[in-house]
């Protein structure tokens, strides 16, 4: 039978993960709706943080990062809960994707995070829940809103003419760490939390880490990873620090209005200099859904229905048509993807595929998987077709409806917090 291969689906699936459970509850930290942090749940996930981050585990590190961390925890159990409400969930194998990624940001090999946690009395679960809440909230924010978004012809003309005129100004790469401040008298308490992150990133704790497991921002998905940006793209406050700062240095905590940012210049170019180039592509994956253990007898009939398929759909739109007749095929679209940004397996696997065609059915985990190319665009950041503008565009408008439909969660939902 042909060899299994470990790989994820990496778009929302159908099961459940169980929420902040935990062998013996004790305390009672936390009430968000209707679930609970528990004492126990607070520890794992302050062991976590801390492993994760390089910071020493002491009980004065423990006292200091609890706040953040509950806030942080709170604002998980509000995205799944949204995500519910609309049935999205993230599969196991989503999951498992996430987890690679970290591995593969971090220069890990595969299978040695779970080890890491596993040698430190970490539940896996702990893990798998903040990686959830990521997965289900990114796709929540795409359903909800992305066919509602409107770009006018006057927006993508002044947006085209900052693309051309991007070239001619300095760039920068940068990562973030995000503290959200809810009410005026949370401000000093996060003011100080910012503080000792700098204090500790500072003093050789991991930037990356520190910000996926306590930034608020979207993109503590990514390691804080925000991408290259122009100086007249940044917030007049941040521009003013960020062109004064060295490569590899890290900012003191900036306040802005919604909270205090810490920022990250992992590099620079100046005014001019070539920008590089890039493909975004958006691809269909099609689940074929199978029981453990695989058996030939079970596997080959899902093989050829899944190689009939790939031949009969001469694209996408024709892919999603044919497996409505069977309800027990999962598919999940994942739109305008940098083609850099993909895990090395996605990429080997789609890299050299044309719009329509179909990848070579594999064996996964959940059962058989494949990957069908619907467009595929090149982009010259310094000369951007008009539609690829719009798509950026669009993204910086569901990362602004993404802040502002968490905020509108914490202020209308339930949540206790005790002490």
């Amino acid at each position: 039978m042909q060899k299994l291969l470990k790989f994820s689906f990496i778009i929302s699936c159908l099961i459940n993960i169980p929420i902040f459970a935990s062998g013996e509850i004790g305390r009672i930290v936390a009430v968000v709706e209707d679930k609970i942090i528990s004492q126990a749940d607070l520890e794992n996930r302050l062991k976590l943080a801390i492993l994760s981050s390089g910071l020493e585990n002491t009980p004065a590190h423990r006292k200091q990062l609890e706040s953040q961390v509950i806030r942080v925890m709170v604002d998980e159990l509000l995205k799944i809960n949204r995500a519910k409400q609309f049935d999205i969930h993230a599969s196991e194998n989503d999951i498992e994707h996430a987890i690679k990624d970290i591995e593969h940001r971090n220069q890990m090999e595969e299978g040695t995070l779970k080890k890491l946690l596993q040698s430190n009395h970490i539940p896996l679960k702990i893990l798998k829940t903040q990686m959830e809440a990521d997965i289900v909230w990114r796709e929540y924010i795409q359903a909800r809103y992305y066919n509602s978004v409107q770009i006018s012809e006057r927006e993508l003309e002044r947006a085209s003419e900052k693309f051309a005129q991007k070239k001619d100004q300095p760039q920068f790469l940068l990562a973030e760490i995000f503290l959200e401040v809810d009410a005026s008298s949370q401000e000093a308490d996060v003011e100080r939390r910012a503080w000792e992150f700098v204090n500790k990133i500072r003093s050789g704790a991991n930037f990356s880490a520190i910000s996926q497991q306590f930034s608020q921002a979207a993109s503590a998905a990514q390691s804080g990873d925000i991408d290259w940006v122009a100086a007249d793209q940044l917030d007049p406050v941040l521009k003013q620090v960020i062109e004064g700062l060295n490569v590899g240095s890290t900012t003191d905590p900036i306040k802005t209005q919604h909270g205090y940012h810490i920022l990250l210049l992992r590099d620079k170019r100046a005014a001019g200099e070539s920008l590089g180039k890039d493909t975004l592509i958006t691809f269909i994956q099609t689940l074929f859904p199978l029981s453990q253990p695989f058996t030939e007898e079970t596997v080959n009939p899902v093989m050829l229905k899944a190689r009939t398929l790939a031949n009969s759909a001469k694209n996408c739109a024709v892919l999603s048509t044919l497996v409505k007749s069977d309800k027990n095929i999962e598919i999940r679209e994942a739109k305008n993807l940098s083609f850099a940004t993909l895990i090395p397996q996605i990429r080997q696997l789609i890299g050299s595929l044309n719009p329509g065609q179909s990848s070579t059915p594999l064996l996964s985990d959940a059962g058989v998987i494949m990957f069908t190319v619907c467009e595929k665009q090149d982009i010259n950041p310094e000369n951007l077709a008009k539609e690829q503008v719009r798509n950026i565009l669009i993204e910086e408008k569901l990362n602004n409806l993404s802040k502002w439909e968490l905020r509108e969660l914490k202020r209308r939902a339930h949540v206790e917090i005790r002490d």
